[in-house]
């Protein structure tokens, strides 16, 4: 029997995760949530640009809920409203629907999230026997099981260094892009990096790969750089970006242990590939997309790259592959290191459920 799952939200990554759940004949959809006038009433094919499937998008919480699904993956953004989105799954978790997440950062180290998002999903979990996993690329498998694996062929550690590079010329996602600065003044710092957004991202992260490696975390540090060109650049979120308008941005976060800079984050966005070349910058990969770097200094010194081309994102794709292994695991809120890895279910010359040959 197929694992009936619910699809929530239909933005950027949402769709792409639409895309993987009907391709998967592991899992059947069921029901899909949507916000937007535009988008409810309509079709899950259609909105997924694939054959019609019967399931019609909805708003309503309570026809989702009757559904009695064995799985919730949630594709909507929590920035800004963390509260509303905790209170969105809530309901289900409460009735035994499991539900898989790219959204709710607190819960990706609960230990180090905030109490007033974890609480509630713990207290769900319990009470409808559901399980919770808030996973993705970044959060997630770039910070958990490629950098485990990586640390487990080290005998000593001295640092580690992720980097995640970006060129998001071709991105549409304009509100994103705003948080981060884009198209605005340089020397303003974005609501990214003032608000607690990023905070829950990836302050939690560093601690939690703390965790992994038994260090306490002394105290985290943080800098946001950005930068101008003194070229227009055409873009798909803005259309054209004039000179002097910020083009390229870098945040790092530093996790300081044992009284020295032990676990770095870097994340470097941009709006053209020639922006900003004194930062870090692909070793392989030629062309829009993003890449990951992992640099660990100690013995042996390990350094690990991986590319993928733009317009793709692992982040919906390993939400849906850890489905049935979320339904399969006890109640509560699972993380990084209690998860193994999610093979692909899909392979070539399989024409995708609600594909058309």
């Amino acid at each position: 029997m197929p694992i009936r799952v619910i699809a929530w939200g239909m933005g950027y990554l949402g769709k792409q995760g639409l895309l993987q759940i009907l391709g998967d004949p592991a899992l059947e959809l069921v029901g899909l949530h949507v916000s937007g006038d535009d988008k409810r009433g309509r079709d899950a094919g259609e909105i997924a640009g694939t054959a019609p499937t019967g399931v019609i998008a909805t708003s309503n919480i309570d026809e989702l809920l009757a559904l009695g699904a064995d799985c919730l993956v949630y594709f909507s953004s929590t920035v800004g409203r963390d509260d509303e989105a905790t209170a969105e799954i809530l309901p289900f978790l409460a009735a035994g629907t499991n539900v898989v997440s790219i959204s709710h950062f607190d819960l990706q180290y609960p230990a180090h999230g905030d109490p007033r998002h974890v609480d509630p999903i713990v207290a769900a979990c319990e009470r409808g026997g559901s399980s919770f996993l808030l996973t993705g690329e970044e959060p997630g498998f770039a910070f958990g099981q490629q950098l485990f694996a990586i640390l487990s062929t080290i005998a000593r550690l001295d640092a580690v260094r992720i980097v995640e590079m970006s060129d998001v010329q071709g991105y549409g996602g304009t509100d994103s892009l705003l948080m981060y600065g884009f198209n605005g003044d340089p020397a303003v710092e974005p609501p990214m990096f003032t608000s607690q957004v990023g905070a829950s991202w990836h302050i939690a992260t560093l601690k939690g790969i703390a965790d992994f490696l038994g260090l306490a975390v002394d105290h985290i540090e943080q800098q946001w750089d950005s930068i101008a060109v003194d070229y227009p650049i055409d873009t798909a979120a803005f259309g054209e970006v004039a000179a002097g308008r910020t083009a390229a941005t870098r945040w790092r976060v530093t996790a300081h242990c044992l009284g020295r800079p032990m676990i770095r984050y870097e994340k470097i966005l941009r709006l053209h590939h020639a922006a900003a070349p004194e930062w870090e910058t692909p070793a392989l990969a030629k062309g829009a997309g993003v890449t990951h770097k992992i640099f660990v200094e100690g013995a042996p010194e390990v350094s690990e790259e991986l590319h993928r081309p733009r317009g793709t994102s692992a982040t919906p794709t390993i939400a849906v592959n850890a489905v049935p292994f979320v339904c399969a695991a006890p109640a509560g809120v699972l993380t990084q290191m209690d998860i193994p890895l999610f093979p692909p279910r899909q392979f070539g010359g399989i024409p995708a459920k609600g594909v058309s040959a």
